[in-house]
């Protein structure tokens, strides 16, 4: 195919997608301007900085594909029924080893009158599939909308051998029909479909003009013959989308047997092979053999799928960005607020600037401000001024655009592929860390408490790490491993015990992937029937993590427990109290220099806080050490420069820990 770009930005994003080609073997070249035209003479070119060209891309026939997907199945003793409505889901509760309440697929009910009996299921409905996860009493992110391309008369000079055209910063694509183009695209006011229709399957809708001619716009301004040429026919149908573009992937997290191939974001026949084979590897063995996190259905939290204006607003954005270019430090404007920590408001009030991770608000970075630099309501960058209905309620007042947004400017000084506004302050937050004590606000992090008769022997089978005799007050980094090797988690477990002196143990792992590393270790509890059971306690604990050379000693300076080596030695942990706030301290570094995590109940969180920040400020105050709040851009320097591991960026489940040398992996 061949993309054009109108800036600068684009052609640089256009390059590094060429060199990433280069990588699996992709044939690619970036053009000039007339090189465009001599690839493709229908193009206007005196408006664009240049363009990249695959010549070995091509385009794939949907229904010679779907048939020869039906004859391999019915091949290997599979079977085809057409006009077979599910009429319901059976589901089971039950009680695990470790009387943890579950759930279980058991049967397919059709509309026709027969039960199958099955322990799986794979949700693969498309916009209907939100309808198949109801029947199990469940909700998934994704959203119906209508979703058009225009089919025009036929074209002087467009013949089958010119290639398919994006122009990303117009948001459209022209695809060529012999000698006709199909043209679409990404328009900023998508109509939604909300009342999904179970007897829509082959159905088609009318095609609305005034939301299809912000994409008509753009193909004439590409290609100005378009302007002058006919109608031939419209295609309207509808497609599910999602949250972030992509895929829905894997087994729902609560419910076993219960797996998603579904909300392609019209990529199906794009990625539909792929996804059959490595859903059949899910299903048989627990794990892909690929890196699918992008694509699992965990990678959403709870919260988040279950709240029906965050998957509307961030599904609206996604789709609306589709083509924006994918800049390393952008965020997200939609579904904010929604899950936060108990330091919220008070790292607000001290320049924070968020970002939204697994729907958490963690701190980004800090700057001083006159104004607020929180995200504001959702204005959907303006799109539903005019036409509001088309969001799905017919009666939905327009939305306004913000007339100033300081979240916002400030995330536009990020959107660029040389250093960002913010490099200057985020070397400063590294520089405390280096050389004088960090502050990070890390409550986004999962964590998890196991307990139970078999505890034990649970945590030494999940780990990759050998627990068998560990001390009380110890912490493990360690792995954890699918039956091929492959890392499926990296978290730490710190081995505690109860007045009654029995062994349970804590978990703390990844905020991105706390979702799905609860399910996996749920799932290995009950394959192993372990009587053991593993308790989400993450909105009520707070993680304040104090880094950097003079960490300890600002900390013991609010405490009369001995924070020395001897006591408190690395990979340890102990119960002690600041500002007269009972907590658990761990030891533990991701920036590669001393550190020390402080978990408190949420309650205490702003106390405690309070405190390491004053007792900071006295020691700048008395000794001139460099104290500061930080945020993740500055822990994604640190741990980068110190080659430490994180979990999907550096390492998945296609890595063993010998692989990816688990001595230097962080969480």
């Amino acid at each position: 195919g061949l993309f054009v770009g109108t800036n600068a930005e684009r052609l640089a994003e256009y390059k590094r997608f060429a060199e990433t080609g280069k990588y699996f073997g992709i044939e690619s070249h970036v053009l000039s301007p007339s090189e465009v035209k001599d690839v493709h003479p229908l193009l206007r070119v005196d408006d664009i900085y240049g363009g990249v060209y695959s010549p070995g891309d091509g385009t794939i026939d949907p229904t010679s594909i779907c048939n020869a997907y039906a004859k391999a199945s019915r091949r290997f003793g599979g079977g085809v029924y057409e006009n077979v409505g599910v009429s319901g889901i059976e589901v089971e509760d039950y009680l695990t080893a470790g009387s943890a309440p579950a759930r279980r697929i058991k049967a397919v009910l059709t509309a026709c009158g027969k039960r199958i009996e099955t322990p799986t299921v794979v949700n693969a409905c498309g916009a209907w599939a939100n309808e198949i996860a109801a029947l199990v009493g469940v909700q998934i992110p994704l959203k119906a909308m209508k979703h058009a391309m225009v089919l025009t008369e036929p074209i002087a000079g467009m013949h089958s051998g010119l290639p398919n055209v994006r122009d990303h910063d117009l948001s459209v694509y022209l695809k060529t029909q012999g000698d006709s183009m199909a043209i679409g695209g990404y328009e900023q006011n998508p109509e939604f479909w909300p009342d999904v229709d179970p007897g829509f399957s082959f159905g088609l809708f009318e095609l609305d003009y005034d939301t299809f001619g912000q994409n008509l716009a753009g193909h004439m301004q590409r290609c100005p013959v378009i302007e002058e040429t006919g109608i031939k026919s419209t295609v309207c149908g509808p497609e599910s989308f999602t949250p972030d573009h992509k895929p829905l992937m894997g087994p729902h997290p609560g419910v076993r047997g219960f797996y998603h191939a579904c909300g392609f974001n019209s990529m199906g026949m794009m990625l539909g092979g792929g996804v059959g084979r490595e859903l059949t590897k899910w299903i048989l063995t627990g794990s892909p053999e690929v890196d699918l996190f992008s694509f699992d259905c965990a990678r959403f939290h709870p919260e988040s799928v279950s709240d029906s204006r965050w998957v509307r607003d961030r599904t609206h954005e996604s789709y609306a960005k589709t083509y924006a270019i994918v800049f390393p430090h952008d965020e997200s404007l939609a579904g904010r607020g929604s899950r936060k920590s108990a330091l919220y408001d008070e790292l607000l009030s001290r320049g924070c600037v968020y970002q939204a991770r697994h729907g958490f608000e963690r701190p980004g970075w800090f700057v001083p401000s006159s104004g607020s630099q929180e995200a504001l309501s959702y204005d959907f960058y303006g799109a539903y001024e005019e036409g509001a209905w088309r969001l799905g309620e017919a009666d939905h007042p327009d939305i306004p655009r913000h007339e100033s947004h300081e979240y916002l400017d400030l995330v536009e000084g990020e959107l660029t592929f040389d250093w960002p506004r913010s490099h200057a302050t985020v070397a400063e937050e590294c520089r405390a860390a280096r050389e004088g004590v960090a502050i990070f606000d890390q409550s986004y992090f999962g964590k998890f408490y196991l307990n139970g008769p078999e505890a034990d022997q649970a945590v030494q089978y999940l780990c990759g790490a050998d627990m068998e005799g560990k001390r009380i007050g110890s912490v493990t980094y360690t792995p954890l491993c699918n039956s091929r090797g492959g890392v499926e988690a990296d978290l730490t477990v710190t081995k505690l015990q109860n007045p009654k002196g029995d062994n349970y143990y804590y978990f703390a792992a990844g905020g991105n992937t706390a979702t799905k590393d609860l399910a996996w270790i749920r799932k290995v509890l009950e394959d192993q029937n372990f009587d053991a059971h593993i308790e989400d306690h993450s909105e009520s604990m707070t993680l304040i993590s104090v880094q950097g050379p003079h960490s300890r000693r600002l900390l013991q300076s609010l405490t009369d427990s001995d924070m020395s080596d001897a006591s408190l030695p690395f990979s340890g942990a102990k119960h002690l109290e600041i500002a007269g706030h009972p907590l658990l301290v761990l030891r533990l570094t991701f920036v590669g220099e001393l550190g020390f995590e402080l978990h408190t109940p949420a309650e205490s969180a702003v106390a405690v806080y309070r405190a390491v920040h004053d007792a900071g400020a006295k020691l700048s105050e008395l000794d001139g050490i460099p104290v500061r709040d930080a945020g993740y851009r500055a822990i994604d320097s640190l741990s980068a420069e110190k080659n430490l591991r994180h979990w999907h960026a550096d390492l998945s489940n296609r890595d063993t820990p010998l692989e990816a040398d688990g001595s230097k992996e962080g969480h």
